[in-house]
C-alpha cells in the first residue's frame, strides 16, 4: 500500500539553496579579503584609522605635533601642522577627528577583539556580507522568492561602487549596512515585537554614526513602522544612546551637539548642482548597475501587488540619498561619487525585484528572471571592475605604507616634513612633526625655514611626483636633494648649511 502523504522535498531543497549562497557569500568574502586595503592611505582611510586609534586608547583628540621653536608663533597657524582627516582647534591646538566617529567606532571595538592590524579588513568583511544578508533579508520580508531575493544580493555583491568602498577601510558599506538593518528591523517590527522596534531605533543610531545623512533613512521607517505610538517610542527609545553619544562627541570636540568636523560643508551644496548631477546619477546608475531596475519599479506600483505604504517607503529610502546628494558639489566629479547614494541603492534594487515578481506569472518564471539579472549584473560588475581597475586599489594604497616606512628609515629623526597626500599615513605611522606645504605661503616657509635653521631641525619632504613643482619650487623653494623614492612618492631633504653661530 502506498503512502499517501509521502515526504515533502521542499525542506531538503531549501537546505541545498542556503547551502549554496552560503558559499557564494564565503567565496566573495574570500575575494574583498584578497583585494581589501587595510593601510592608512588618503585622508579618507587614514582619517578613520587614525582617529580609530585614539578612540582605542580612551582618547578623543591628538596633541598636534608642533616643533617647539614653532609655538606661540602668531604667524604661524595651527593649520599649517594639521594633517588631513584633522581639524586643529583654535583654543587649545589639539587635532580633533574631521570624519564621523561611527565607523572608527567600529575599527577600535573589532580592533579589542581581532587587533588593529586585522581590524580594518574584518570590519570591512563584515560590513560586506552583512549588506547581502540584509538586502536577502529584506527581500524575503516584503514576500519576494527566493530566486529573486538571491538575485538582488548579486546585484548588490557586483555593483562596482559597493565592490570599490568594500575593499577600503571607509564608511559607506557600513552605512549600507545599518540602513538596511534598521529596515528589517522596522519590517519586522509592523508584524509585533517590541523588541524588534528598539532594535530599529538602534540601528537608525548606528548608522547616524557611521554617517550623519543616514538620518535620510527616517522617514522610510516611520512609514514602515507605522503610525503606532507605541512602536515609534520603543523607536525612539533604541536610538538614545547612539544620540547620546553624538551629542557629548560633538560637543567635546568641535563646541555644539550638532557640530560637526566638516568645516563649510553647507558651501558644497547648491541649487546649480542639480541638473548635471542628476544626469551623471542617472548614467551612471544605468551603466554599472543591470539598466532594467530603474524602470522595473514603476511597473512594480502599476500593479500594485504590495500594499502601498511598501512602494512609499522605498521611494523615500532612494528617492531621499538621491535628492540629497544630487546638489552636492562631489557628487558628479566622478563615477565613484555615487557613493554617497549607496546606502540607498537597495531600494532601487528592491523595487525592481519588486517589478519582477509583478511580471512574472509562475517560480519558473521568477528563478529565469532571477538568474538572467544576477548574471546581467555579474557581467556589469566584471567590465567596470577590470575598466577601473578597482583590484589594484590596495597596491596603490600599500605605497601610502610603503612611504612612510622609508620616512622612518631614511629621514632624521627630529625632521619637520612636508607633505599634503601623505600627511595622514605619516602622522599614523611615524612620529614626525609635518607642515602642510598645501598650505602655506611662501613668506610663511620662509619664516619657518629660519627657525628651523637656528634650531638645527632638518626640513624634509615626503611628496608625490604631481605635488613636487607646486611645493618644492613655488611654495617652499630651496636646495631640495632628493633622498630616495618608492614607486610614485619622493623622499626629500633641504640641504642647506646649519645656522652660523652667533658672534662671542
Amino acid at each position: 500500500m502506498s503512502n499517501p502523504n509521502p515526504p515533502a522535498a521542499r525542506p531538503r531543497a531549501r537546505a541545498v539553496w542556503f547551502g549554496l549562497g552560503g558559499f557564494a557569500l564565503v567565496l566573495y568574502g574570500a575575494f574583498l579579503a584578497w583585494h581589501f586595503s587595510p593601510f592608512a592611505g588618503g585622508s579618507d582611510s587614514s582619517g578613520y584609522l587614525n582617529s580609530a586609534r585614539l578612540l582605542a586608547s580612551g582618547r578623543l583628540t591628538a596633541e598636534a605635533r608642533v616643533p617647539v621653536e614653532f609655538r606661540d608663533q602668531a604667524d604661524l597657524p595651527g593649520a599649517l601642522f594639521q594633517p588631513l582627516g584633522f581639524i586643529a582647534a583654535a583654543e587649545t591646538g589639539r587635532l580633533a577627528p574631521t570624519y564621523a566617529v561611527g565607523l572608527p567606532l567600529h575599527l577600535a571595538l573589532a580592533g579589542q577583539i581581532v587587533g588593529p592590524t586585522l581590524a580594518p579588513t574584518a570590519v570591512g568583511l563584515l560590513a560586506a556580507l552583512a549588506s547581502l544578508a540584509l538586502l536577502y533579508a529584506v527581500a524575503r520580508e516584503l514576500k519576494l522568492d527566493a530566486s529573486l531575493a538571491a538575485a538582488g544580493a548579486a546585484v548588490l555583491a557586483a555593483f562596482p561602487v559597493f565592490i570599490f568602498m568594500s575593499i577600503q577601510p571607509l564608511s559607506d558599506t557600513p552605512a549600507t549596512a545599518w540602513c538596511l538593518a534598521a529596515v528589517l528591523a522596522a519590517l519586522r517590527a509592523a508584524r509585533g515585537g517590541s523588541h524588534w522596534a528598539i532594535a530599529c531605533g538602534a540601528a537608525v543610531g548606528v548608522a547616524v554614526l557611521v554617517r550623519a545623512t543616514n538620518a535620510l533613512v527616517l522617514p522610510t521607517v516611520v512609514v514602515l513602522l507605522g503610525w503606532d505610538a507605541r512602536r515609534l517610542a520603543l523607536a525612539l527609545l533604541g536610538g538614545l544612546p547612539a544620540a547620546a553619544w553624538l551629542g557629548f562627541y560633538n560637543h567635546a570636540l568641535y563646541g555644539g551637539v550638532l557640530q560637526s568636523g566638516y568645516v563649510n560643508l553647507g558651501e558644497a551644496f547648491a541649487w546649480r548642482y542639480g541638473a548635471p548631477t542628476l544626469a551623471h546619477i542617472a548614467q551612471w546608475l544605468a551603466l554599472m548597475l543591470p539598466a532594467v531596475l530603474l524602470g522595473l519599479p514603476f511597473i512594480a506600483v502599476a500593479r500594485r501587488t504590495r500594499p502601498a505604504r511598501i512602494g512609499l517607503a522605498l521611494a523615500l529610502w532612494f528617492g531621499a540619498f538621491a535628492g540629497f546628494y544630487t546638489f552636492y558639489e562631489f557628487t558628479r566629479e566622478v563615477w565613484w561619487g555615487l557613493r554617497f547614494l549607496l546606502p540607498g541603492v537597495p531600494a532601487l534594487i528592491l523595487g525592481g525585484l519588486l517589478g519582477l515578481d509583478a511580471v512574472a506569472n509562475s517560480s519558473r518564471a521568477r528563478a529565469a528572471f532571477a538568474t538572467a539579472l544576477a548574471l546581467w549584473a555579474a557581467g556589469l560588475g566584471w567590465f567596470w571592475t577590470k575598466e577601473n581597475h578597482l583590484l589594484l586599489t590596495r597596491s596603490y594604497e600599500q605605497a601610502y605604507a610603503e612611504a612612510a616606512g622609508a620616512a622612518r628609515a631614511q629621514l632624521p629623526k627630529d625632521a619637520l616634513v612636508l607633505a599634503h597626500h601623505q600627511s595622514g599615513a605619516l602622522f599614523h605611522s611615524t612620529d614626525f612633526a609635518i607642515l602642510r606645504w598645501d598650505q602655506i605661503r611662501a613668506d610663511q616657509f620662509e619664516r619657518c625655514r629660519a627657525l628651523a635653521r637656528l634650531a638645527g631641525r632638518p626640513i624634509c619632504a615626503v611628496l608625490f611626483d604631481v605635488e613636487e613643482k607646486d611645493a618644492l619650487q613655488q611654495r617652499c623653494a630651496g636646495p631640495w636633494r632628493q633622498l630616495g623614492r618608492v614607486r610614485n612618492i619622493g623622499l626629500w631633504l633641504l640641504d642647506e648649511p646649519p645656522a652660523a653661530a652667533p658672534a662671542r
